[in-house]
């Protein structure tokens, strides 16, 4: 019989299977009442009913994960047992958790009219609700009307376990989930009841839709704060709720609130007292004394950043698109023609507000691209690149001063591996790679080639001298920010944590600052003498949180909470680091997240996370991939960094380069192996591998070098390193870092032995493909030679594209439904639960 059609079979037995039926227990369920025989319009009766039930839910919810009682109309009232006076409405209350996929049906008896809602989301039917159940945590809220005798009322659940049995593949399969504690509990096969006093795991709508910070400018004085807020519901879809506002930091009361206006570029006066924004193409002005707004300019598409010269002229940076010369062909001019915003022509200007004049400041073939400002004595920093294939990584940085008062230009010197540069009170600071201005930060060991991804920095003199700062500094530099004093914030990569650091130039000191969390992901720094600061950021298990304090103090002020404010009543993972040195020496760094309710007495299936790229796996709470999301459903979840990724040292850095899965395949297949042997509880049999981008090209190339791995899942993943070269969308300029010095004809072993499209026959592991079939950085193309070549060789591969998709799967229903589709995979492949990607896909295609 034909695999695809006995897996639809299975998937659709379970409706021929007849329903295990339960009543839950009354003991269970509390209640409030909402309204009583008093001449009102039931609730049920109401003409807006639907909006009025849902906007009383959301509330009623807070209120329960603050652990403070509903108030209704002045009225407190507390949660009672299903007793005393039936007549009007009531809400009533429980819990429902699933330890794997599940459908089944709930049934109510003994009431007229009910609503159900799952953590707010409000399910169809009446009466009777036919559910769909993820291995997930649920409050249940039912909203009953018609209700005669309690004693009479009941709740039924009839679920499909004998159905999932019956579809088990392999039949060996042991589910591992733990149960969910609670005050008092009920199991029904996978579905256990409770009375709704335990934590919860955070459910995949949490991670994604819950209010996060944005933007973070902070004004010039420290006193005032420009930030956003962005969360996501059911109602808006993939259209976020934002907010943009100013607030004190001090008392941190609202000062300013945009209505109707998104500002973007929004910059402060060097006094604090003003700032400028643009808002759909118009330039603002916005006074803090009176909190006035007026218009400045209009119409001004292509504007891209904004800076102050004084208090009456601005310096703004200005695009131009060039008119398509063909409607019909395009011909490509350079390598840079890939990219969708290449042509055109970005110059500066200079706005007089007064007047509103514009004046063209820079002109020339080449865009110019501001660096830094020094307003007090009118200079600007300005770059250009000049087409320059000759050298890695095959770009060329124009350095030059421009005098903002007769618009000369001093050409300072041409650079690669640079990244950006900053006047100072003693010349000009450059962050840059490891071999900026002749390799002078370079401190690779003989014989390797740097990363140049591994960011340095370095002060040049007024004579021209370059001098390295940061050769004995560990950490990889993202980011630098200049204080008054000459001396510098640093944003840095530090091991898989990303902090910050201060920098004291005299003393040439790198100092940490203590941040409260692990992955800052924003800064913002004043101008005071004595500066201070605004952080984002969360932590491998906690959400995230914004912070203020001063640079030169420990103390920290919590401006922002998500763990507080969409977070409440959640159990969150547990995590511990566990490393690893390998037979050769190498050190490799982990973590492993462990699921609530962990029981090491059982045996679980893991995942194993990687990039194995150049850059570590952060330690960010949600995001793209959310571990603890894993962990929540019954995974241990192994992260791991393989050598070549910054933030370790130039020494390991420089193992990415002309690597390409050599040594980073040993180090996952060692360590994944340590991993299991020092964790007795990890079942060696059930291990899933996934990465993406240069970790899905890993997945890949691991799949044709061990059998391991039970199930494997490729994102974004590139199977050819010819093709990803010369068409992916980085492909070229990466490469020539990644493989600097390395082409098809003079590297044509490196190209071909490190595909895993040619190694596709040695492939044994089942490999589900994932690709956005927009994807511009690594195109489609990539998952599609790979998953033509194992269909050929008869391999258990699957292919799953989302439509209208780039590199990242952003837009809220689809990244819901590729974090499904993952999880629906690895439960079918490692648990034997293949119910949750049939209905996913299977039960789709049979209709």
């Amino acid at each position: 019989m034909n695999k695809h059609f006995s897996l639809v079979l299975a998937a659709l037995s379970f409706w021929a299977t007849p329903l295990l039926a339960t009543n839950i227990d009354s003991d269970m369920i509390s209640k409030i009442s909402i309204e009583g025989g008093n001449g009102k319009v039931a609730l049920a009766d109401n003409a807006f009913s639907d909006v009025v039930e849902h906007n009383f839910i959301h509330k009623i919810t807070r209120k329960i994960d603050q652990g403070l009682p509903p108030t209704l109309f002045n009225t407190t009232q507390d949660w009672s047992a299903l007793s005393g006076e039936s007549a009007g409405t009531h809400l009533l209350r429980f819990s429902i958790s699933a330890s794997q996929f599940t459908k089944g049906r709930l049934s109510i008896t003994g009431a007229e009219t009910s609503s159900l809602y799952l953590n707010t989301e409000a399910m169809k039917g009446d009466n009777e609700y036919d559910l769909t159940l993820m291995n997930q945590d649920y409050r249940a809220l039912l909203m009953v009307t018609g209700v005669e005798q309690w004693q009479d009322f009941s709740i039924e659940w009839a679920d499909d376990a004998v159905a999932q049995t019956q579809a088990v593949e392999p039949d060996n399969a042991e589910s591992t989930d733990s149960k969910r504690s609670d005050a008092a509990t009920q199991t029904s096969s996978t579905v256990t009841f409770g009375s709704d006093q335990a934590k919860k795991r955070a459910s995949m709508k949490q991670y994604y839709d819950s209010e996060t910070v944005g933007t973070l400018t902070l004004s010039p004085d420290g006193e005032l704060l420009i930030w956003s807020k962005h969360a996501y519901s059911d109602t808006n879809g993939d259209s976020p709720i934002s907010v943009v506002e100013i607030i004190n930091v001090d008392s941190q009361q609202v000062v300013y609130r945009w209505q109707g206006m998104s500002p973007q570029q929004a910059t402060w006066r060097a006094d604090s007292k003003a700032l400028v924004f643009v808002h759909d193409n118009v330039l603002y002005q916005l006074d803090r004394k009176d909190w006035q707004l007026r218009a400045l300019a209009e119409d001004l598409k292509g504007i891209r950043n904004i800076d102050w010269l004084n208090n009456s002229s601005l310096l703004v940076s200005w695009h131009k698109p060039e008119d398509a010369p063909s409607k019909i062909t395009k011909r490509y001019r350079a390598l840079e023609d890939r990219w969708s915003y290449w042509r055109g022509n970005l110059q500066l200007q200079i706005f007089d507000i007064n007047s509103g004049l514009f004046t063209q400041l820079t002109e020339h073939e080449l865009s110019t691209n501001l660096a830094d400002l020094d307003a007090e004595n009118m200079r600007a920093l300005i770059t250009r690149n000049p087409l320059d294939y000759q050298a890695p990584p095959h770009s060329l940085t124009q350095l030059s001063t421009l005098n903002l008062k007769t618009g000369e230009e001093q050409l300072i010197g041409e650079y690669r591996f640079f990244g950006s540069a900053y006047f100072h009170k003693d010349g000009i600071v450059f962050h840059a790679g490891p071999d900026f201005n002749g390799g002078k930060g370079n401190t690779v060991s003989a014989g390797g080639i740097a990363n140049n991804y591994d960011g340095q920095i370095y002060l040049m003199d007024d004579s021209g001298e370059v001098t390295p700062l940061s050769e004995n500094f560990t950490p990889s530099i993202s980011a630098v920010e200049l204080l008054n004093n000459g001396d510098m914030v640093l944003l840095t990569t530090d091991q898989d944590k990303t902090l910050l650091y201060s920098y004291d130039l005299s003393r040439k000191k790198f100092t940490l600052i203590d941040t409260k969390v692990e992955a800052v992901s924003g800064f913002s720094v004043s101008k005071q003498n004595k500066a201070t600061m605004v952080y984002k950021g969360s932590s491998a298990t906690q959400p995230e949180s914004v912070h203020m304090r001063s640079i030169s103090s420990s103390k920290d002020k919590v401006l922002f909470d998500s763990a507080a404010e969409s977070y409440a009543n959640v159990e969150f993972a547990s995590l511990k680091d566990w490393d690893y040195t390998t037979q050769s020496g190498q050190f490799i760094d982990g973590r492993v997240y462990y699921p609530p309710g962990f029981d090491a007495d059982k045996q679980y299936p893991a995942l194993i996370y990687y990039y194995a790229g150049t850059f570590p796996v952060g330690r960010s709470f949600t995001g793209r991939w959310p571990f603890s999301m894993w962990a929540s459903h019954g995974y241990v979840v192994y992260v791991l960094q393989p050598s070549g990724t910054v933030g370790y040292g130039q020494d390991f850095s420089a193992r990415h380069v002309n690597a390409w899965g050599i040594n980073t395949a040993d180090e996952i297949i060692e360590s994944t192996q340590a991993f299991t042997e020092a964790h007795p509880f990890v079942d060696k049999n059930r291990l899933g591998n996934m990465g993406a981008s240069y970790g899905g090209f890993m997945t890949m190339y691991l799949a044709t070098q061990t059998d391991i791995f039970a199930a494997s899942i490729s994102h974004a993943g590139i199977s050819n390193l010819t093709s990803y070269w010369g068409y992916g969308w980085w492909g070229y300029g990466y490469s020539g870092v990644a493989t600097t010095g390395s082409f098809p004809w003079n590297r044509s072993d490196l190209y071909t032995q490190q595909s895993p499209v040619f190694a596709a026959d040695k492939v044994t592991t089942p490999i589900l493909l994932v690709h956005g079939d927009s994807d511009t950085n690594v195109p489609v193309g990539e998952s599609h030679q790979m998953f033509t070549a194992l269909k050929l060789l008869d391999k258990d591969v699957e292919l799953i594209e989302f439509l209208g998709d780039d590199h990242h799967i952003n837009k809220r229903e689809h990244r819901l439904h590729w974090w499904k589709t993952k999880l629906a995979y690895f439960d079918m492949k490692l648990k034997g639960e293949p119910l949750w990607w049939h209905s996913m896909y299977l039960e789709q295609e049979s209709k």
